[in-house]
């Protein structure tokens, strides 16, 4: 999903030069545990999110963390930043993120102190970004984050 993209921004290839433009927001997506039944507590969040992180093979059962975002946190919008050399042409700068959001039912202790909790989980696997140069064609393998940016940014 892209989460963040700047204006255009023009280099002429003459010299080594960086993104000034600020990065607009698209996406306020908010990392969420939302819980009905028994549980709910933020160890049942931390739970359900390791065990989310396992299903997706991001994480290992016995890791102490998921790895994915904390509820309340926004999903991050990261500038590529860095330097071009030899860039020209009108310049356009994304964010992006791989969002999740899926219901669940999860199971917390043993026996007869076994509660099962049911919800739905809003977060996210990755966040990266990337550049474009307007009015170049994106080649096939471009992501749909890419694309959107250009269709957003690159006045034609």
């Amino acid at each position: 999903m892209l989460n963040g993209v700047t204006e255009p921004q023009h280099f002429d290839g003459a010299r080594t030069a960086e993104f000034t433009e600020p990065m607009r927001r698209l996406r306020t997506d908010m990392a969420s545990v939302r819980t009905t039944g028994t549980g709910g507590t933020p160890q049942d969040d931390d739970a359900v999110l390791l065990a989310l992180a396992v299903h997706l093979g991001l994480a290992e059962k016995g890791d102490e963390t998921s790895g994915l975002g904390e509820p309340g946190e926004y999903a991050p919008v990261d500038n590529a930043g860095g330097e071009f050399s030899g860039a020209a042409g009108d310049l356009v700068e994304f964010s992006s993120v791989q969002l999740i959001e899926t219901d669940f039912r999860h199971s917390c202790g043993r026996g007869e102190q076994r509660q099962q909790t049911v919800g739905h989980v809003v977060n996210w696997t990755s966040s990266g970004g990337g550049d474009i140069t307007c009015g170049t064609p994106l080649p096939k393998q471009a992501s749909a984050a890419a694309r959107e940016a250009a269709r957003l940014s690159c006045h034609r």
